[in-house]
């Protein structure tokens, strides 16, 4: 039996925002609290108030917006979209040169993390969303 014949196409959808919630709950309590670059990036990151508070505030909205997609999933499935493509670039830009160069600290963490979203939301987008 095929899994897409188990669910509604919205559930799909819905998979990806709990994941979202429940990973983005712990990441931005860290990142408000001051300990987003040793828990998140494992220090592999400078502490930087700034850009610490930004990506906190991009993954803040995230975690609303998925949240609000639990209830809305066809209105906020553009959100998965932005992920797939911000976490691609950072992906292809930072964790795939780094981890080729020694010298250059990789949170293996969050790239890992960042691997499976992009890697499994077209999956839940296709089934969710261009298929529903």
């Amino acid at each position: 039996m095929n899994p897409a014949d188990l669910l509604r196409p919205h559930d799909f959808l819905r998979i990806a925002y709990a994941a979202n919630i429940a990973i983005l709950v712990p990441v931005c309590w860290a990142m408000f609290a001051g300990r987003g670059v040793r828990a998140v990036f494992q220090g592999a990151v400078a502490e930087e108030p700034g850009l610490r508070l930004l990506v906190g505030s991009l993954w803040a909205a995230i975690l609303l917006a998925s949240a609000a997609g639990l209830v809305w999933p066809r209105v906020f499935a553009p959100v998965l979209l932005i992920q797939i493509v911000y976490k691609s670039l950072w992906l292809a830009l930072f964790a795939l040169p780094a981890l080729r160069n020694p010298a250059v600290p990789t949170p293996t963490g969050i790239t890992i993390i960042f691997a499976l979203i992009v890697a499994i939301w077209p999956v839940l987008f296709w089934f969710g969303y261009l298929r529903a």
